[in-house]
């Protein structure tokens, strides 16, 4: 199946995160990843072992921020998750047997209780067990439409500038824009982070939750470049948005008692207009996405957060 013609699903079925599928629902033509079929491998990938005595169980849960969309290294193709993604990569350097089961497009719901149908077939959850060590959450973008609303006001900022072929052909000025989400939408996520945690803890009492946040697109402190078409209030209501889902995530951290990966405050160097961006602009494969430097960057933080937990 051509990943074209699964954005475009996904567009019709979730409120997916990845600016691709908003970008396909609005009628333009994505640039296909060129990946080579891994799936068939992924089960290696992802439950890397040790002589002796077998690795540490851990688990992965979260949307396209931890997933990792990409152009290449694809492990499963429904939910466009890499085997470079920070997951992956904190698996590898700390010899875990890694059970991934992160998805673009996901939600809180969609790891609590709500299959994501057609790409995942049981709730994120089902995969921690009473042996799983360690599990980390990256979650609640698509919950407030963060990177979808962003897409569609680049799109409808950059109808005027298309040229034939473009990987934004066929953009609609008039693309769908969610409303910004009002203070009882971030208590929602909130509270449904703090519910993931205690659903983690009663199935594996043992297991170490570690919540990501997410770091962030746009430094309202530097001057906005072209890889961001946005207005200075969208911009700003970009910033806005990213502030409450991060404050969001440091609450459920503080009530749930988990361990916070703050890649919000380290990524601000790393924005999308900086010399070392940890996300893409408005650009294929995937947009506003983790690029190499962010997936290697977030997982660096994870693994200091677990050196210093011991």
């Amino acid at each position: 199946m051509h990943v074209t013609r699964a954005f475009v699903t996904r567009a019709a079925t979730v409120a997916a995160s990845l600016v691709t599928v908003a970008i396909v629902a609005a009628g333009m033509a994505v640039v296909e990843f060129s990946s080579p079929d891994v799936e068939a491998s992924a089960a290696r990938a992802e439950r890397p072992t040790s002589a002796g005595n077998p690795a540490a169980k851990y688990v992965a849960l979260g949307s396209s921020y931890a997933a990792g969309p990409g152009a290449t290294r694809l492990v499963d193709r429904r939910c466009l998750r890499t085997a470079d993604n920070y997951p992956h990569r904190v698996a590898a350097a700390r010899g875990l047997s890694l059970t991934d089961v992160t998805c673009s497009g996901a939600t809180t719901a969609n790891i609590l209780r709500t299959p994501q149908y057609p790409y995942a077939d049981v709730p994120q959850i089902t995969a921690v067990t009473p042996d799983t060590d360690l599990v980390t959450v990256t979650i609640g973008g698509n919950d407030l439409g963060y990177i979808s609303r962003v897409a569609a006001q680049g799109c409808a900022n950059t109808v005027a500038n298309l040229t034939r072929g473009s990987v934004i052909s066929g953009c609609r000025a008039r693309a769908r824009v969610r409303p910004e989400p009002s203070a009882d939408a971030y208590t929602a996520v909130e509270h449904a982070i703090v519910e993931i945690v205690s659903q983690v803890r009663s199935r594996a009492p043992r297991a170490k939750v570690v919540l990501v946040d997410y770091p962030p697109l746009i430094d309202p402190h530097a001057p906005q470049c072209s890889r961001i078409p946005l207005t200075a209030g969208q911009s700003a209501e970009t910033v806005r948005v990213h502030d409450g889902l991060v404050a969001a995530t440091a609450r459920a951290a503080r009530v749930s008692g988990s361990t916070l990966v703050t890649a919000s405050k380290t990524g601000a160097a790393h924005t999308a207009c900086s010399s070392q961006p940890w996300l893409s602009g408005f650009e294929p494969p995937a947009p506003y996405h983790p690029t190499e430097l962010g997936k290697s960057g977030v997982a660096q933080l994870v693994l200091r957060a677990l050196n210093r937990a011991g």
